[in-house]
């Protein structure tokens, strides 16, 4: 995604490649009346990395990460 990002714009955006990490500082970041956007996995329920799969369910870490911050 980010080499379709125009370079003047890229300073503006934050990478983050650990799903886990990326869902917190997205709920982290949120304010009141923002949306979060957690996309790419659809209904799974388990995340695979270099072949191995763990549970991994991106409403309950999303729902987890926003109980911390508030």
């Amino acid at each position: 995604m980010e080499a379709g990002v125009d370079k003047t714009q890229l300073k503006k955006t934050l990478s983050i490649t650990d799903r886990r990490e990326a869902i917190k500082a997205a709920a982290s970041l949120a304010e009141s009346g923002d949306i979060i956007l957690v996309a790419g996995k659809g209904h799974e329920t388990y995340q695979e990395v270099n072949g191995e799969r763990t549970d991994f369910n991106d409403m309950l870490i999303l729902t987890e990460m926003l109980n911390l911050v508030n």
